[in-house]
């Protein structure tokens, strides 16, 4: 089992992803052989949408949170 498979395995959930720049919490959607996509929270002053793409090159660690 690589890495993909094993985030694949969390779709629905919701996470914390850090990268080197920035910890963003939301949804996981989707992820394929180059990037993870996530639902998250509308940012304020920040562009429209609520979905994050991130590239898996730039994570750092993914976080799955529990109840």
């Amino acid at each position: 089992m690589n890495f993909k498979e094993l985030v694949q395995g969390f779709t629905g959930e919701e996470v914390e992803v850090m990268t080197s720049g920035d910890l963003i919490v939301g949804t996981l959607i989707s992820v394929n052989k180059a990037s993870l996509l996530m639902k998250i929270p509308p940012i304020m002053y920040g562009p429209p949408g609520d979905v994050a793409l991130i590239p898996l090159r730039s994570i750092e660690f993914i976080r799955i949170l529990t109840d």
